[in-house]
């Protein structure tokens, strides 16, 4: 090439546009991030262009080009690459090249190295024009560094196909550039527009993530223009956005063949189309092809299987072209179609867009219950909402009870039932009341039904309700009696006291539940039970797992009513785990989602306050929540006894004895009448914890159900292991028969044997030298300090387990005292550590005195240092290894004594050692996200260390993340060279077997 090569290049297009109010999508960013060379495809609007130009920042290094058809030419292609590369290390190469006239491939080349030396990306805009034959060749030179290629169609060309069979390219589509559900909620809050869940769900619908809709939509609803509650559904409503298509209408149609141009105008009736739809409905010879070739046009049709659907805001453009007549004639003609082919749900569509509203209610009656089976409930609801008044039936306005009912609207739902047929009526109030667990609003509408039944299925039905309400009841005998399958359910299993099997059949019943189309099943969701339950066997990290699992679920779902319950178990979690403030916090949002669904969804999160309130002492407030959760239980005797015991609990852990024994008499009582062993044996428990009353039962409900001492649960007597294991040891000694079940519960609690009443502290100890030097009891605060020495004997005494001898502890805290006055100080600072650790306890209790002096740990009095070190020697991979390294703190707190600035250097040495150690084994287990945790967690210790910047590397490179596993490289380098250092042969290689690059 000639010296004139500059004028083939402009600067404007070597430059990324500007992108105004992107928000951060995590997501997209990871599938950017993903491989070294990226092909994203989609049609017009799509936000490619914006989708890399507004993560830049994040991608690192990068260059810019949007190309045009002049760039099929390969001396233009590389006069535009030379400028955009010409601000990177090393930029300037490409250009001399070209001064010097050299070959495209060549240029192309040198790019390639720029690239590759400053690790970084290179866009290329409108890469569609790089298809030609002439450019093949400069694109596969280029294709050398990372590279993304944006582009309307796709682009095929042998390098691309290698590069992914060699796992280094990522193909992304339009699903991939698409808005989810959540983006699009963060997308409309950005742009400050308050939308609810449902709101969100209906303008994905309406736009199905398609980021210039979205975004459009979001500006029309911030200024005004577009009222998100006013949006309708596209097919037979109102279009708001059809109008959006018509700027590209041109672009994506104009092109097309008239004969195609008017297939895909008359298809718009259709949702879905396929080649026998328009043979025999638009009569079309050699649909198949047509259908193919329209979706290589990219004229936004996807295929799935056999069948094409379009974009809905291309169908509504397109169905707006048609004249009213032509859409009817043709929906009525697909309906014949659909109903030949026993496709009901489109030939249900096809009649309401053809004005057959008749056969639209007869085909919605009779399919509708089997839709609602199915989770389908959006669609029964969609479906019911077109259908004008005259035409509903008794039927449909059960149906519309039913759906309300699903989507926990149950006041509608009530209203519904009321306009249906007297059976139909009675036989949904009563639903609404077992859904709900209101038995006493569930008889009155059982005993009509029963009259009214027409036969014995519907008798059968009956009977099997009323077993279920008789269970919600608290009546176990009666229901059991009614229909004895329910002995092998999750909820009798509960309510009957067999926790463990219970839990059993509730991580059953939650496997499959998350995703798919389901109605939502309210309180019988299984992650929820199961969330229940880990809380009341003790078990605070699984239950608020199961909880925000369910949570998550219930966004998906749109439920209000399993939000809140999962609010409620999420602060159940939070009360056992000792976090009152995040408890506190769960159960307002639990009872701010409760309100105008059911009274019966208040009970848990009130019962929740109840207990907070009483623990605070609060006891108006307490009051005032438990009076509220009772009035709401109806009827149902178990949760009135759960709301009782809670309650109490809290009055009784808040100092007040006296107000809490009426609750817990009437809790046990409950309990007892319900057969709920759990239940009685915690109540009779906490009574004994209370009052000293009913030893021997009490004793026989913890033989029973050890983890009410063995751990804190939902309704453990006193929340501290050292309170519960006093408890225990009056147990012991008030019931002495019962001893020899008591043993393995104070086994658990770290004793040998049951100990002896005036044998405990009754106070957990825990000693601090990681991170700061501290004392703290029963998880409180910090205590204060007397005197700073009795700091620094702490110190030195937890990085000594065997203890020292009294006169060398003398000698390193007072190194140049006199003998006499280091020994008055030593005295006078043993007595304030002594003052700090055994406050309130036997002298010697935790502390050994005399003329040897150590710490004496056991299960009253913890080092933080000593659980460390275990896990430092424990083997890699042992369960519980990795969380437990990194949730260690990063050095032993500072201090002049030499014993403990000793153990510090060898504990900063060995933690990284250990973190890189469970790397390794993270790797092998074929976790490397966990791999990369570690091992970066290891690099922010020691930037050095190069066994964990290996590590890091694979784990990288096992995520498809080459370019993360250059710039781990880079950074151990950069700090290597810093000590004077460079990576070791084995490291290098390393690196230019998982990134293809030299060092």
């Amino acid at each position: 090439m000639t010296l004139d090569w500059r004028e083939h290049a402009s600067a404007r297009r070597a430059r990324p546009p500007q992108v105004r109010g992107a928000v951060a999508r995590p997501r997209l960013l990871a599938l950017l991030n993903s491989a070294r060379v990226l092909s994203v495809v989609a049609p017009a609007g799509y936000g490619k262009t914006t989708a890399l130009a507004a993560h830049l920042p994040e991608l690192g290094r990068s260059a810019w080009l949007t190309l045009d058809v002049d760039d099929a030419d390969p001396q233009v292609f590389v006069a535009g690459l030379a400028v955009a590369v010409a601000g990177l290390p090393g930029g300037e190469g490409p250009g001399a090249l070209l001064d010097a006239g050299a070959t495209p491939r060549r240029v192309a080349a040198r790019v390639a190295d720029v690239l590759d030396a400053a690790g970084a990306l290179l866009v290329l805009d409108e890469a569609g024009h790089l298809a030609g034959p002439l450019a093949g060749d400069v694109l596969r030179e280029l294709l050398g560094g990372r590279v993304a290629l944006l582009s309307r169609l796709p682009l095929e060309h042998p390098a691309l196909t290698r590069l992914e069979a060699e796992g280094e390219l990522r193909r992304l589509s339009a699903p991939d550039l698409a808005f989810t559900r959540q983006e699009l909620g963060a997308l409309l809050a950005a742009q400050g527009v308050t939308a609810s869940a449902e709101e969100v769900r209906l303008a994905h619908t309406l736009t199905e993530g398609w980021p210039i809709a979205a975004r459009f939509l979001a500006q029309a609803a911030a200024q005004g223009r577009v009222p998100l509650s006013a949006l309708a559904e596209l097919d037979g409503g109102e279009a708001q956005l059809a109008t959006l298509f018509t700027y590209l209408a041109q672009e994506v149609l104009g092109p097309l063949d008239p004969s195609l141009r008017a297939l895909l105008t008359r298809g718009s009736v259709f949702e879905e189309l396929s080649p026998g739809l328009l043979e025999a409905v638009l009569d079309v010879r050699g649909a198949g092809a047509l259908l193919g070739a329209l979706e290589r046009g990219g004229t936004f049709l996807t295929r799935t299987g056999e069948t094409y659907r379009a974009h809905p805001l291309l169908r509504a453009h397109l169905r707006g072209l048609l004249s009213p007549g032509e859409a009817q004639e043709v929906a009525g003609r697909g309906a014949d179609y659909f109903e030949r082919t026993g496709r009901p749900r489109r030939a249900l569509t096809a009649h309401l867009q053809a004005g057959n509203t008749g056969r639209a209610a007869e085909l919605l009656a009779g399919s509708g219950g089997r839709w609602l089976e199915q989770g389908r409930v959006t669609l029964v609801g969609r479906s019911l909402a077109r259908l004008p008044g005259e035409a509903w039936t008794p039927a449909l306005h059960a149906l519309s009870g039913d759906a309300r009912r699903l989507s926990s609207r149950y006041a509608e739902a009530l209203a519904a039932y009321a306009q249906a047929d007297p059976l139909a009526r009675a036989l949904g109030e009563a639903q609404v009341a077992l859904d709900t667990v209101q038995p006493e609003h569930a008889w009155s509408a059982l005993d009509t039904a029963a009259a009214l039944a027409p036969d014995e299925d519907t008798q059968a039905r009956i009977a099997r309700m009323r077993a279920e309400n008789h269970l919600n009841a608290g009546d176990l005998a009666r229901a059991l009696e009614l229909a004895p399958a329910l002995a092998r359910g999750a909820r009798y299993a509960l309510r009957s006291g067999d926790l463990g099997r219970a839990l059993e059949l509730a991580l059953e019943a939650a496997r499959g539940e998350a995703g798919g189309a389901r109605a939502a099943q309210n309180h019988r969701e299984g992650l929820l039970l199961a969330a229940f339950l880990h809380a009341a066997l003790g078990e605070p990290q699984e239950a608020a797992r199961r909880a925000r699992e369910g949570l998550a679920e219930g966004e998906r779902l749109e439920s209000r009513f399993v939000q809140s319950l999962a609010q409620a178990r999420l602060g159940h979690a939070e009360a056992i785990a000792g976090r009152e403030d995040a408890a506190r916090a769960a159960y307002t949002a639990a009872l701010a989602l409760a309100q105008d669904v059911v009274p019966r969804l208040q009970v848990e999160p009130r019962l929740g306050l109840a207990y907070l309130e009483g623990r605070a002492g609060n006891v108006a407030e307490a009051g005032a929540h438990e009076a509220a959760a009772l009035a709401s239980v109806g009827g149902d005797w178990y949760v009135a006894g759960l709301t009782r015991l809670v309650a109490a609990l809290g009055r009784w852990q808040g100092g007040d004895a006296a107000g809490a024994r009426p609750g817990l008499e009437a809790a046990h009582m409950s309990f007892a009448a319900c057969g709920d062993r759990f239940g009685a044996g915690a109540a009779a428990l906490a009574l004994y914890a209370a009052t000293g009353e009913g030893a021997a039962e009490a004793a026989g409900g913890v033989a029973q159900f050890p983890f009410l001492l063995a751990r804190r649960s939902l309704v453990s007597p006193v929340p501290t292991r050292a309170a519960r294991a006093a408890l225990l040891a009056r147990l012991g000694a008030a019931v002495p028969e019962r001893q020899a079940d008591l043993r393995p519960v104070a086994r658990s609690l770290g004793y040998p044997d049951l100990p002896s009443p005036d044998a405990l502290p009754g106070v957990d100890v825990r000693v601090h030298v990681l991170g700061r030097v501290a004392v703290t009891r029963d998880g409180g605060p910090a205590r204060e300090w007397g005197r700073a020495r009795a700091r620094d004997l702490l110190a030195l005494l937890a990085v000594s387990p065997g203890g020292l001898p009294r006169e060398a502890a003398q000698e390193a805290l007072f190194p140049d005292a006199d003998p006499q006055v280091g020994e008055r100080n030593f005295r006078v600072t043993l007595h304030a550590l002594g003052q700090v650790l055994e406050e309130g306890v036997a002298s010697g209790t935790f502390l050994e005195r005399g003329d040897w002096l150590r710490l004496l740990p056991g299960p009253d009095l913890s080092v933080d240092l000593d659980e460390a070190r275990a896990w430092l020697d424990a083997l890699p991979g042992t369960p519980g290894r990795a969380p437990a390294l990194l949730a260690l703190p990063g050095e032993l707190a500072g201090g002049d004594l030499d014993a403990v600035q000793t153990e510090a250097e060898r504990y900063a040495a060995r933690l990284p050692e250990a973190l890189g150690e469970e790397a390794e084994a993270a790797l092998r287990a074929g976790t490397p996200d966990l791999a990369a945790r570690l091992a970066e967690r290891a690099l922010t210790l020691d930037p050095a260390f190069e066994p964990a910047a290996r590590a890091l590397m694979r784990a990288h490179h096992a995520r498809a993340y080459p370019a993360a596993a250059a710039r781990t490289y880079a950074a151990l380098g950069a700090a290597l060279a810093e000590l004077g250092l460079s990576p070791l042969p084995e490291t290098a290689a390393l690196h230019r077997a998982l990134t293809g690059q030299e060092p």
